[in-house]
Formats: C-alpha cells, structure tokens, sequence
C-alpha cells in the first residue's frame, strides 16, 4: 500500500510558519553545516585580517575599523572576505536544505552526509551560482536604464522589487539539484513549473521566510549591541556577526526546503517515496555535544576579545556625527523666529567649556556666528544657540575669533561696522563687552586678528591692518597687541609691535595667530599666504616692551595667481617657551610642523608631517598635558584624518577618521577634560545639486601608551 502520511502533511498551507517551527526546533542540527564551514573560515580570516591590519586598524566606538589602508587595500579585503563567504555558503546552505527536508520526512541526515551530497553536485550548483549573478546584473541594470531614461525613482525601485519577486521561486532549483539530480539549467525550468499554478503563493512565501523576516532580524542583531553598557557592546558586536551567519541559513533553509516539498505534495500520482528520493542514507547523527556551542561561536569570541584586549595596541577612538540626525532649514522664517544654521564651512574653533563639554565655534561668514555645545566629551547630546546678540553686525563679517577664559566661558571677537568688539560667551549665549577694542579704516574683513587669554583672564589681542601711513598702497602691515585687565576690555591698552611686510588678511584663512608662553608672554605668528613666509613676534616680558621678530621659514617666489584655495596656521607654546606651529605650506601644499628650538624661534626645525592639497583643510594644533605637540591634518593619499603625535624631534602619524568627500577649509581640536585630544572636523562634497555634509567629534583615547 503506498504511503501518503508525509504528502497529506506537507500539503498544509501556512508554510512559513510550518517552517520557522521546525527549523526552532531543530536549530541546532540545522546549524551544523555552518559551523562546519564557516567557523573555520571565519577563524582564518579574522586571524589573517588581525596580523595584517598593522597600522590602518582602529577601534572606533569598540568596533574594529580598517581607517588608514587605501580604499584599493579596502575593497579587496572587503572582497576577500566576500568571496570566502559565498564559496561557504555555497556549500552550506544546500546541505541545509538536505537536513531540514530530512526533519520534514524523519529521516535524519547527517551534516556531513549532507556537505558530501553537495560537494558532489557542486558543478550543477556552479551553474545556479552563475545564473543568479548574471540575473541580478540584468536587474540592476534595467533599474540603472530605468533611473537614466525617466529619472523616476520609485519607478526603479518598483522595477527592482518586482525583479526580484520574480526570481525567487527560483531558489527551488537548490533542492531540485540536491535531491533529484537535476542538472543546473534545467532545475531552474522545473522549479518555475513546480510553482506555475502556485506563482504568486509561492514567491510571496520565499519573500516573507527567505528575504523579509531574516533581513528584519538581522538588523535588529546589528543595531541591538549600542544599546549594551560598556564592553558587553563589543561583545555584542562580535557575537551578533556570528550568530546571525549561523542561525539566519537553517530559518532560510526550512523555507526553501517545505516550499519544494509543499509544491511537489500538491502534484499527482505522488506517495512519500517521490518526496524523500535523493535523501542521503547513511547512520543516523550522533548527538550533539556540549562543546558544539563555544565552538560555534569562536569567531565571535575570537574577535570581541581581539578589540577588547587590544593586543596590537590599536587606536582607541570614540567618534560621533553630530548632525546625522539634524533636519536642515528648508523655508525661510521671519528674523525674531531664525534658528542657528550650519554650512559646510562654518567650523572655527573647538574649545573645552564648563565641567566635561564642548563648545564648537561656528561662523560662516554670511551671518551671525553660533555656539554649538556638547554636553559631554563624545559630544552625543548638543544645544544650538546664536553668540552675538541679535541684530549685531551685518553679513559679510570677517571670521569669529576665540578663546577659552579660565572659568569654562569663551572670549569671541566681533565687528560692528569697522569697531572691533568682544563678546563673553556661555553655552547658551553672549553678552557685549563695554565697548570698541579697536577700530579700522580697512575693510574689516581684511584685518587679522586672533586671540589668548592670561592666566587672570585678561585677554591679549593680536591685530595686524595695513599701515594707515602707506596711503592707498601701503607696503607694510602694522602688528598691534591690545591688552585688557579683564573680559569686558573696558580700557584695551594697544602697543605698536611690529612693522612686517604687507600681505594678505582673509575672513576664511587663519594666517594671523597668537599665544602665551610662561609669565604670561606673549608670541604670535603670521604666515604669507603669498611667498609661505612665517614670522614669529615674541616678548621678553608680559607686556611686551622688548619684543623680537624671526624668520624661520624664508619666502619663496610667487605671486598672487598662485593662490591656493586654503592656506592657515595654527600656534601653541610649550611649558618650557619654545613656540610649535602647525601650517601647510603654499609652497608644496604638504603639512608641515615648526618646531623652535629656541623661545624666539630664531633656530627651528621644519618636520614634515604628510603631503597634502591646495584644497584641503588647514591643520589644527594643540599640546597635550605633557607638552607633546598634537597635530590634526588631512591626509592626500587615502582622504584620511590623522593625528600626528610629537616627541622630541620624531612625529608618529595615526589614522582616527575616513570621510567620504572632503574636511572643508579647517579642522578644530582641544584637549578635553579627560585629557585626551577631540578633533571637530566636517565630512562634506558641494555639489551644484546642493551640499551634502556632517560635522563629526573624534577623540583619541589611547594616546598616552603609544
């Protein structure tokens, strides 16, 4: 008598449940094809990624990042590990199919029986492989023509779907080629035939079980490890990886595998023994033993403990985009009702502010400048305000300058008109000082000034302006400083410095900087924009009665024509006196560190950090709690944030960020309370369709053991 118990059964509808069911019941047989193939798999690459990562690894928020490789370096260890993981998957998810049709006919199969059944019909396989690539090229293809002819995207997208709703009865030829021997193509026409009375059922059932309900599962595993406190999300990230290779095939799997079946239980003239033809025979399985678990999860183990322990003594790095989630201003609002905007280049300062937050100075040039406060280091809660009271100032305003003042508040420079004033910042918001520092008959915006704060809080300011007595083609600058007893600045007391060659002041470039050296002494530099030339201006004394001018770095022939598009510097002065400066020079556009070896800077030595662009962003400097210069600059080669740290006469260059187009025309960085340098940079590409950016905080964690 023929037996039909297993046909009546697998005739049930509702096979995606049926599926999931089983497949949670027999997870852990289901499984073991995978841990089989790719554990190992997984093993050797993590081991071979970990010995040769060198240099270009990071552990950026506890998860491993390749940062400092080349995007080519990149892309073929991304494809290494692609392929890798497909020639597993090749082999593992059609013996899978084989074990869960076995559950489904109480036949057990053995794992390895079922990856020996594979092997062998791997030529027909090949050819599936061969066929699903070619056809999801043809597909992205057609929504490519789709998006070029029409510039319809939904269009597309429905094109997309579509295609693939189409293919994926496809996925029937797997079990047609393991279990009745099928060659390749011709398993692909039986499996459309097996569904052709039952299409849309069927696509619909491999949609749901096969892409939609795993897909939502995995990336539930891959966002559910931030929310983990501390060390538990690197573990979490480690393990999710694994869990989902091995647990997201046997659910896949059971799908495919009841939906041949269910279909083959629908034809005529069919008993059991149609339906488990071409299982393999063999013993049954022996039992799974408790060292299956750590075993199938070594990859994941492997790697968590890699990041956690750090053995290769990796960067450590916490790194957030500040604005990912910030909705632009699309319509105009009335003035009294304006918010603070952003633009790709409005970042000017990054400064520490009361207790452990940030404060980043944002000003770009087209309207009133704005503070931007982190409430903590990572910067991951912010607050938006204006700095200038409202109705200060006009557009067109040259470039904010800064400074932090002993209590957490900040000192900002701003015009009125041709009056230069202050401005006393909290995170919220400024209040005026008492009046005019200093006025000019130049164009504002052609004046350079910049600012240090005493250790009292009297600020020093730096000014340099066209000589008034050169007439309408002045040949000389005249650097000013201005000294005031307090933030207000109620009485500034200005003393003539020095007369320098005339060169070029501009809103965008930070060619004018100045700082305090022990005993309150102050020191300044200026670099030519023109010829690369750098001054440096240093006192004797606090007030600066005897004050001395340096050339460390001579000029060069050039001309105005050769501009480049950014040029700046920034200055610190170690505990000891002597000046670091930090600069690209216009020469060959490389960024370069001055180191004086004396308090003047009249004996200094250039060290070239890393070659660099007229396009790119001016460096930024900052000295860490044992006077080691730090120096932020963008790297030419990889499009590469580096940090270069300096100890005597070497500098170790790190990457600590990749952005995707350009930093716009500076970095900002700043020692936090923790000690630890936190770079503000902005990730953005202008193009004529609009301008697409983010400004990030990246903070090094580990630099005091390197």
């Amino acid at each position: 008598m023929t037996s039909m118990q297993h046909v009546e059964r697998l005739r049930a509808d509702r096979v995606p449940f049926l599926s999931y069911l089983d497949a949670g019941r027999h997870l852990v047989r289901l499984a073991l094809p995978g841990v089989l193939v790719h554990v190992p798999l997984a093993t050797l690459t993590l081991l071979a990624l970990t010995a040769t990562a060198g240099g270009s690894a990071t552990v950026a928020d506890q998860r491993l990042q390749l940062v400092g490789t080349s995007d080519a370096a990149l892309t073929t260890w991304i494809v290494v590990a692609a392929v890798v993981a497909l020639a597993g998957q090749l082999v593992v998810f059609p013996a899978t199919v084989v074990i869960a049709a076995g559950h489904l006919l109480d036949r057990q199969v053995a794992p390895v029986e079922a990856l020996r059944a594979t092997v062998r019909r791997l030529p027909s396989l090949l050819v599936l492989l061969g066929v699903a690539v070619l056809a999801s090229g043809a597909i992205w293809a057609a929504r490519a023509g789709v998006l070029t002819a029409t510039d319809g995207r939904w269009q597309a997208e429905v094109l997309l779907v579509v295609a693939v709703f189409a293919a994926l009865p496809g996925l029937l030829a797997v079990p047609g080629v393991l279990l009745h021997g099928c060659g390749g193509l011709s398993s692909i026409g039986r499996a459309y035939r097996l569904t052709r009375l039952r299409f849309l059922r069927t696509a619909s059932t491999l949609a749901v079980g096969v892409v939609l309900v795993p897909g939502a599962a995995a990336w539930a595993l891959s966002h559910g490890p931030p929310l983990l406190p501390g060390p538990l999300t690197t573990l979490g990230w480690g393990l999710a990886g694994t869990v989902s290779a091995l647990a997201v095939t046997p659910f896949q799997a059971a799908v495919v595998a009841r939906q041949f079946l269910h279909c083959m239980a629908w034809r005529t003239e069919v008993d059991d023994s149609d339906l488990t033809h071409g299982l393999p025979d063999g013993a049954p399985p022996s039992p799974v033993r408790l060292g299956f678990l750590p075993m199938a999860l070594l990859p994941g183990l492997l790697f968590s403990g890699v990041v956690l322990i750090n053995p290769f003594g990796w960067p450590e790095l916490a790194e957030k985009n500040v604005t990912e989630s910030w909705v632009p201003q699309e319509f105009p609002v009335l003035a009294h009702e304006r918010r603070p905007e952003l633009r790709p280049f409005d970042l000017q300062a990054l400064h520490t502010g009361r207790g452990a937050g940030l404060i980043v100075v944002m000003d770009g040039f087209m309207d009133d400048s704005s503070l931007l406060a982190c409430a903590d280091p990572s910067c991951v809660r912010t607050s938006f305000e204006w700095a200038e009271p409202r109705g200060s100032g006009t557009r067109w305003e040259p470039g904010t300058a800064s400074t932090r003042l002993p209590d957490g508040r900040l000192l900002l420079t701003t015009w009125t008109s041709t009056r230069l004033e202050l401005l006393t910042c909290e995170a919220t918001g400024c209040v005026r000082s008492s009046g005019a520092v200093a006025t000019t008959r130049s164009r504002p915006e052609r004046v350079g000034v910049a600012l240090a704060v005493r250790q009292g809080g009297g600020p020093v300011v730096a000014y340099a302006e066209a000589d008034p007595a050169g007439g309408d083609r002045p040949t000389h600058d005249v650097l000013s400083f201005i000294f005031c007893a307090d933030p207000s600045c109620a009485h500034p007391e200005r003393r003539r410095i020095a007369q320098l060659e005339t060169t070029l002041y501009s809103a965008t470039h930070d060619t004018l900087a100045v700082a305090l050296g022990p005993g309150d002494r102050p020191v300044a530099a200026r670099i030519d924009a023109v010829d690369g030339q750098i001054h440096v201006i240093s006192c004797l004394d606090a007030a600066c009665h005897r004050p001395t001018v340096t050339r460390p770095v001579p000029p060069a022939p050039s001309s105005l024509d050769d501009l480049p598009w950014t040029f700046g510097l920034d200055l610190a002065v170690r505990p000891d006196g002597r000046p670091v400066i930090a600069y690209r020079d216009p020469r060959d556009q490389a960024n370069k560190l001055l180191d004086c070896r004396t308090p003047d800077c009249a004996q200094a030595d250039v060290r070239t950090l890393g070659a660099g662009d007229e396009y790119h962003a001016i460096p930024a400097l900052a000295l860490d709690r044992s006077g080691r210069p730090l120096v932020a600059y963008e790297s030419r080669e990889h499009q590469r944030l580096m940090l270069a740290v300096c100890t005597g006469s070497r500098c170790a260059s790190i990457p600590v960020a990749k952005n995707r187009n350009g930093f716009g025309e500076r970095l900002a960085m700043t020692i936090n309370a923790d000690g630890n340098p936190a770079i503000a940079w902005i990730d953005h590409n202008a193009e004529p369709t609009g301008l697409d950016w983010n400004l990030h905080v990246t903070t090094p964690l580990n630099l005091t053991s390197r």
